[in-house]
């Protein structure tokens, strides 16, 4: 049968969705007798939405006995955008089509078992790991009322307590899912791949990528005056890049759950009530999940999408609130909690330094927005550069929302 694709809004038709995938993700989703029509691809996300992927959705009419319908899904693809990350692209793909595949039931049905609402993370429909042609086919939360918050603005008590509730739900109930399977990367050995090890240049890669980064910012941080201290800790810590990243991608007990790996602004949505209040939230992209330590997602979190005035006034009662949730989630399994509230709190501050690590990455991003070429990695990079320079003095959330943290880390002793 030949399909029909529509008129001008089938233009854009990325050659990854096919009408093979698209058919697999409508069975899966509708059943065996639905029957695909027509379809039609529409990006759905801007520039600076997405870096290790890009996003596309997919309106589908459909036939089920003898009447038509609608759907609409959102799929994710290879970019492929940087030829030295093309491994780590690739990477990102089998670990997210693993997660949605197999990790999310073994997830689901733990928290099914003791009686908890699932994951607050989308349908899958369809994953294909098929070179040039990786897709996941993911449900459309966008007509459920679910949106996305704006990364350049810092997220609130409400929207951060959402988060953090969730990702207890998600670090609680790997944490009951590994006392019956202690190690999970023996069951998925794709945890056990990461930016160190994906592939033999891996490590001189992130290594580069960091260390011109860390310069970037030190030069920024000259021409803004008055931080000589993180200048010097930027110069001297650039080459301890890998062994921040090796000494807190690795859990060690009790503080080793399943991580979402990648959880700040832009990989969330949230659905809000008729006051415009966050009600619910969706995480998503959880394509760098790993067994850590969940205080590298709490402090991923705060550093790249939270202001300092929010961080810092509100820290105590958000770990309160990461707290309860995880023993909500025990308590309900009937397991102790592995390790008390003052611990986590100890566990947090040990984690700072990769919470800063990550955020000189994502948080640059945010500051740069719009004004950065994504074509080529040395023309990414140059621009960054460029409009780095512009911000000192012209951005109103520098400080706010970047150089503050500068101020927390030597305050907290972590810079010095």
């Amino acid at each position: 049968m030949k399909l029909e694709t529509g008129g001008a809004a089938s233009e854009h038709r990325p050659s990854e969705i096919t009408q093979e995938s698209v058919e697999a993700a409508l069975r899966n989703d509708k059943g065996s007798d639905a029957r695909l029509v027509s379809f039609t691809v529409q990006e759905c996300s801007k520039k600076g939405d997405n870096y290790a992927t890009f996003v596309d959705g997919v309106n589908v009419i459909y036939s089920l006995h003898e009447t038509h319908h609608s759907v609409s899904y959102v799929v994710k693809y290879n970019p492929k955008r940087f030829k030295a990350f093309e491994e780590l692209s690739y990477l990102v793909f089998v670990k997210e089509a693993m997660f949605y595949d197999h990790l999310v039931q073994d997830i689901q049905s733990q928290l099914n078992e003791i009686g908890q609402k699932p994951l607050r993370v989308p349908q899958c429909y369809h994953t294909s790991l098929e070179e040039n042609r990786e897709v996941i086919f993911l449900e459309d939360l966008r007509p459920k009322g679910f949106k996305m918050f704006d990364r350049k603005k810092s997220m609130d008590v409400a929207h951060t307590k959402l988060v953090l509730e969730e990702l207890a739900r998600l670090h609680a109930a790997s944490y009951l899912l590994k006392l019956k399977t202690p190690d999970l990367a023996e069951k998925y050995p794709i945890l056990n791949v990461d930016w160190l090890n994906y592939a033999d240049d891996a490590r001189k890669t992130v290594q580069e990528r960091f260390s011109d980064q860390m310069d970037m910012v030190k030069d920024m941080l000259n021409k803004v005056g008055g931080y000589e201290v993180a200048e010097n800790w930027l110069s001297r810590n650039k080459g301890r890049v890998l062994e921040i990243l090796e000494n807190n991608i690795k859990g060690v007990p009790p503080f080793d759950v399943l991580c979402h790996g990648d959880c700040w602004t832009n990989n969330v949505l949230f659905r809000y009530n008729e006051k415009e209040v966050p009600v619910e939230v969706m995480l998503l992209d959880l394509q760098m999940c790993r067994q850590a330590s969940p205080a590298t997602d709490i402090t991923y979190l705060f550093y790249t999408s939270l202001e300092g005035h929010v961080r810092t006034s509100n820290l105590e009662s958000f770990l309160d609130i990461y707290y309860s949730a995880f023993l909500g989630v025990t308590e309900a399994g009937k397991s102790s909690l592995p390790f008390s509230r003052q611990k986590l709190r100890q566990e947090y501050k040990n984690r700072l330094e990769y919470g800063l690590l990550l955020a000189l990455l994502a948080t640059v991003i945010v500051l740069c927005e719009g004004d950065v070429a994504e074509d080529n990695e040395e023309e990414f990079s140059e621009s960054v550069k460029k409009v780095l320079d512009k911000l000192v003095s012209k951005s109103t959330i520098l400080r706010p929302r970047f150089l503050c943290m500068f101020d927390e880390m030597i305050e907290n002793g972590i810079i010095r």
